[in-house]
């Protein structure tokens, strides 16, 4: 409940985006140098033999000095609990 699902940016977009799912209007501030875990409220049954991929976006990345904190995030097919992205404050 309140996740909301990915979206692609644009017709030629190489992914979709993911959305943190957080309380309410709670603001997340992550602290310089410091990695926050954040739910997505959305778990995944990916096929066998696949997986899924968080990487950075270039916005966040360039503009705003986030990134996921292991610099690609790996979903593994068998994995079937929610998915939640560490990402890290550069």
């Amino acid at each position: 409940e309140g996740a909301k699902l990915p979206t692609r940016g644009s017709a030629f977009a190489a992914g979709y985006d993911l959305y943190a799912c957080l309380d309410g209007d709670k603001e997340l501030i992550i602290p310089p140098h410091a990695t926050a875990m954040l739910p997505t409220g959305l778990s995944f049954a990916l096929p066998e033999g696949t997986f899924g991929a968080v990487v950075a976006r270039s916005g966040l990345a360039s503009k705003q000095g986030l990134r996921p904190a292991n610099c690609l995030g790996v979903i593994d097919s068998d994995y079937r609990g929610e998915c939640f992205v560490a990402l890290h404050n550069d």
